[in-house]
């Protein structure tokens, strides 16, 4: 799509031209209202909201100017009458709110049962954010209004939200160079919320961004007659879990039809503007089925934009002429771009071009998982070529999963001795509900959970709106030392299963690799004694690496240490209903950089919930048992925000535990009865234990318990920076 660029000096003159053409219409009888009946055309007047679950019929330009907003609520169909004036804009300064949901999303659509790509406009956003020009601050003119500018030098501009959104059949042209989008953007700020968007049967561009900063989550774009994913003039945000597909009849009336599409400046004919593109997309897959239509590029970034693309798939048996091109006759894409792409598709002419400029780095290697296609679950739209599969519930070989599969957790899986679970970065692995849904790694077993910052790895839920102990949770079981009576070597009984043991004598032992991993929804139960923690490592040892965990939603304990020595580190735990940290039955390992967080909203069903709970042997019954836990936590936070919810303590070690706590952080406006107790009925902690602490909440009851054993040192004392919180950005929770 063609744009048009305003000098300062334009945007002022057409900005005056404005005024005076307001003043006229009041003159006349003002405006045509918005709402007539079930009829929508006109300008918006303060603030509109629409009926829930009403259809409303677009009969002409519905525009929300500055100062005025417009609410759909969720479950509303807009149908649009045939023709090119049929959109709604959104002016600077205006907001739309079309907030659907998973199960009632807001429908935009034609007003025709045989409607084709084409029908209507589209839905345009025009912000305040900054474009690409001579200039900062620099101004645009929409293409199908050009009295309606757009960018500015506001980045958080918000003009409004949109989530759960269908828009079909878009894309009514004037001519071959003014022709709307599904979904334009221009100069759109990041303070616009944009997730969960499905555009279908448009015949331009599905999506645009002109300019601005505005993040996009989980977009799927189906048969779109241009390119599924276009940026240009300067665009800076982030494009996050994108699908764009043709379908095997799909056909185009462009001559350059692409997956992605970016320019750096307006159509390339500003290389001396400022800023020129530099944005990012995360876990994409682009997908050609059709027969007769080939797409000249997968992927194209040309005219000084600058592109980090991650975790891209590219599939189908449709022709693309080229998988990867950074070069154009204006200008070659900008040397610092960088993208890893995995080539899946079955006619591709050439996977890159020779003339790529230098410095580019363009990956294609195997192993991407491209989007989650379990995202657009609430679309109904059904993915060719994309398999579903159950995990095995015994694995006794190597296993590697099929990236392009989504799988599901559906019984108990087991990892038996010399069997190896592989997953690849960046797959959503999801679970059916239920107490027997959960994997757990036997003794000789091993799991490679290796996803990277780009591409974590996520075990959910099978439905968008899970709650706590939706599913089991993730036990590896090894066979490092666990505590015992006597001198021999010592094994347990997994709770949720009493036939499977676990511990050892092998403190190296090696269960695998869990990093960059997300476990979420876990902690289902089958009696108030019998319950899944989000991750429990059972006599796990060091061997072992995990590394770089969230665990949120969790009905039990976020992670619990059984014995064994295996280390930790980079661990995030949010709203987890007992404990965030647990330590028993002998563990002697280091947790480093861990942050507990407990939200404003949390509640518990336990009675006892805490930051860190620590025994020395199992449950308090093994005071003559070897050995005692005796472990390191390194750099922690624990916060509590919530408004019902007490910690009991922050910190409690006990049970003959001995422990050494250093640079530990505790924050937070919710009631703590305790920040340290070393104190318990059945035994004290371990008289050599070693807190140290800053205490920066502000709803405590007690600083330590008086009856701490002698000896031991609670060390409470400003100037701990606790946990480190940019470790967690590739989690998506916002610390």
């Amino acid at each position: 799509m063609r744009k048009f660029f305003m000098t300062s000096m334009a945007f002022a003159a057409i900005m005056s031209a404005m005024t005076l053409t307001s003043c006229s219409d009041d003159e006349n009888g003002g405006s045509t209202p918005a709402l007539q009946g079930t009829e929508l055309s006109g300008v918006v007047e303060g603030t509109l909201t629409l009926n829930a679950g009403t259809e409303y019929t677009l009969t002409g330009t519905l525009t929300v100017p500055a100062g005025a907003t417009l609410e759909i609520p969720a479950g509303t169909t807009i149908k649009a009458n045939q023709g090119f004036d049929k959109y709604i804009l959104v002016a600077q300064g205006g907001r739309l709110n079309a907030r659907g949901t998973a199960d009632n999303p807001v429908v935009f659509t034609a007003n025709a049962d045989n409607a084709e790509p084409g029908y209507w406009g589209g839905v345009i956003i025009n912000g305040y954010a900054p474009i690409s020009g001579a200039t900062e601050g620099s101004t645009g003119a929409t293409e199908i209004d050009n009295n309606q500018p757009y960018g500015g030098t506001d980045a958080a501009d918000n003009s409004g939200t949109l989530t759960y959104v269908e828009i079909r059949y878009s894309g009514a042209r004037s001519s071959a160079d003014i022709e709307h989008n599904g979904l334009t953007l221009n100069g759109v700020g990041n303070g616009t919320t944009i997730s969960n968007i499905y555009i279908a049967d448009g015949a331009d561009d599905a999506i645009e961004f002109f300019g601005g900063s505005v993040n996009v989550t989980n977009l799927l774009a189906v048969n779109c007659d241009d390119d599924c994913f276009d940026f240009t003039q300067g665009y800076n945000g982030t494009l996050t879990n994108c699908y764009g597909v043709w379908e095997s009849d799909f056909t185009s009336t462009e001559s350059d039809p692409r997956g992605v599409e970016a320019d750096g400046n307006l159509d390339g004919d500003g290389p001396n503007h400022t800023p020129q593109a530099d944005f990012t997309i995360n876990n994409m897959t682009i997908a050609n089925y059709a027969a007769s239509q080939p797409m000249q590029d997968a992927i194209k970034v040309r005219r000084l934009a600058k592109a980090t693309i991650n975790n891209a798939l590219v599939i189908g048996s449709g022709e693309i002429e080229e998988l990867v091109d950074l070069t154009d006759s204006k200008d070659n894409a900008d040397a610092g771009t960088v993208v890893n792409v995995t080539n899946n598709a079955t006619n591709v002419g050439a996977e890159t071009n020779d003339g790529n400029p230098a410095g580019a780095t363009v990956n294609i290697s195997a192993g991407n998982t491209g989007a989650d296609v379990a995202a657009f679950e609430w679309t109904g739209y059904q993915f060719q070529g994309t398999a579903t599969a159950d995990i095995p519930t015994e694995i006794t070989t190597d296993l590697t999963l099929d990236a392009s599969t989504q799988y599901y957790i559906n019984g108990a899986v087991h990892v038996k001795d010399g069997g190896v679970l592989r997953i690849p970065a960046g797959m959503t692995i999801r679970a059916r509900q239920g107490f027997a849904n959960y994997i757990i790694v036997e003794r000789g077993g091993q799991i490679y959970a290796e996803g990277t910052e780009d591409a974590p790895i996520t075990f959910t839920a099978d439905t968008d709106n899970a709650t706590q102990g939706y599913w089991g949770g993730i036990i590896i079981n090894g066979r490092a030392v666990i505590s015992g009576s006597g001198s021999g070597v010592h094994e347990g009984a997994t709770e949720v299963d009493n036939n499977i043991a676990y511990g050892g004598s092998d403190n190296a032992d090696n269960s695998g690799v869990l990093t960059y991993v997300r476990i979420l929804y876990s902690g289902a139960r089958s009696s108030a004694d019998i319950e899944h923690n989000g991750l429990t490592l059972n006599g796990v040892g060091n061997g072992t690496t995990i590394s770089n965990i969230y665990i949120a939603e969790g009905a039990d304990d976020a992670i619990e240490f059984f014995g064994g020595s295996v280390n930790v580190s980079n661990l995030l735990a949010v709203n987890c209903d007992d404990d965030c940290f647990d330590f028993t039955q002998g563990y002697c390992g280091t947790l480093s950089n861990c942050y507990g967080r407990w939200e404003a909203g949390f509640t518990s069903t336990e009675s006892d919930p805490r930051g860190v709970e620590a025994d020395g042997n199992l449950d308090g019954d093994g005071a003559n048992h070897t050995p005692q836990a005796d472990f390191r936590i390194e750099n922690m936070t624990i916060e509590n925000l919530s408004t019902a919810q007490a910690m009991q303590d922050a910190i409690k070690v006990r049970r003959l535990a001995k422990a050494t706590i250093s640079n530990a952080l505790v924050i937070g406006s919710g009631e703590i009865e305790d920040i340290v107790d070393l104190t318990d009925s059945k035994d004290d902690a371990d008289a050599g234990t070693v807190v140290n602490v800053t205490k920066s909440a502000t709803n405590v009851g007690r600083d330590t318990n008086p009856s701490n054993p002698a000896g031991a040192t609670v060390n409470i004392a400003d100037g701990n920076a606790g946990c480190p919180t940019s470790i967690f950005g590739w989690t998506g929770y916002n610390l």
